[in-house]
């Protein structure tokens, strides 16, 4: 197995004292009441301004929202210290749950077609820092963005002279995550010679990076910058502006889990919550 090296301790990051280009992250954190209905009004407006969505009833298991996610992601999923998972994705649909008076369970997933669990009844919400896009968007429906996020380069501070931007990566093995736009990214861009290597999870991607087997990460640009904030020895050199947004996945033509879920966000965003959880991990909005 791959050498994953002990992570200090897990702790809100101030990212933008970190690393200034979170800025281009503050649009997801913004104080608008939430996107237009197609009459004209917003979801949170439609529900009486501070109103909670109220809980499904064809839930996968009545009274518990099922998340499907591939744990660890960090920041926007893993476990936390008292064992319960946590991270950006899972504190907002845990605080649409509570509201909503639900109990939530997270599932642990492989994120290569893990938007197939919608369809097999296996949970409610794949929540797993998913780029919404057409492709995606046939076999799924998707709540509202709530996060927006571009590609990143991460590579050993010791490399850094050597590697400052993907062009110097080639003949070089490049790490990253199956069935990710990542990969997708990776693979349409990567210079001459170069391999990319793709793994299940970050475990994989990580372990390969601490035991040298490749010379860089190529994927979201939060999750490499959270991860170099934690690991002294890794550092991002580069961004990939290609304008993507996460959404929260749910089975396709499910109006009521989608309504729920989008609604639900609105409230977040009125009462000032969705900014709270954005800023616990990567600042102030």
């Amino acid at each position: 197995m791959l050498y994953v090296p002990q992570m200090r301790p897990l702790r809100p990051v101030r990212f933008l004292a970190i690393v200034p280009l979170m800025l281009a992250l503050a649009a997801c954190g913004d104080d608008d009441d939430a996107a237009d209905t197609s009459d004209g009004t917003t979801t949170s407006e439609a529900a009486g301004g501070d109103a909670t969505a109220e809980a499904p009833d064809d839930l996968v298991s009545q009274g518990t929202l099922t998340i499907c996610s591939d744990t660890p992601y960090e920041p926007f999923e893993f476990e936390g210290p008292d064992g319960e998972q946590t991270g950006y994705d899972i504190d907002l649909l845990r605080a649409i749950a509570e509201d909503a008076s639900l109990d939530v369970e997270v599932l642990d997933l492989p994120f290569d077609g893990i938007l197939g669990t919608l369809a097999a009844g296996d949970c409610d919400v794949v929540a797993s820092a998913v780029t919404i896009n057409d492709e995606r968007a046939q076999q799924v429906d998707f709540s509202e963005p709530y996060f927006d996020a571009d590609q990143s380069l991460l590579i050993r501070v010791a490399d850094e002279a050597k590697y400052s931007s993907l062009a110097d990566l080639g003949g070089e093995r490049i790490a990253v995550q199956a069935g990710t736009t990542g990969e997708t990214y990776a693979n349409e861009n990567k210079p001459e010679g170069a391999e990319i290597v793709s793994f299940e999870d970050a475990d994989g991607i990580f372990g390969a990076m601490a035991s040298g087997d490749v010379a860089a990460v190529l994927q979201d640009f939060p999750v490499n910058a959270y991860r170099a904030t934690q690991d002294a020895t890794l550092t991002v050199t580069e961004t990939f502006p290609t304008g993507e947004q996460y959404g929260f996945a749910v089975a396709k033509d499910n109006q009521q889990v989608l309504a729920f879920i989008d609604d639900g966000l609105a409230a977040l965003r009125a009462d000032g919550r969705f900014d709270e959880i954005f800023a616990t991990y990567f600042g102030e909005a």
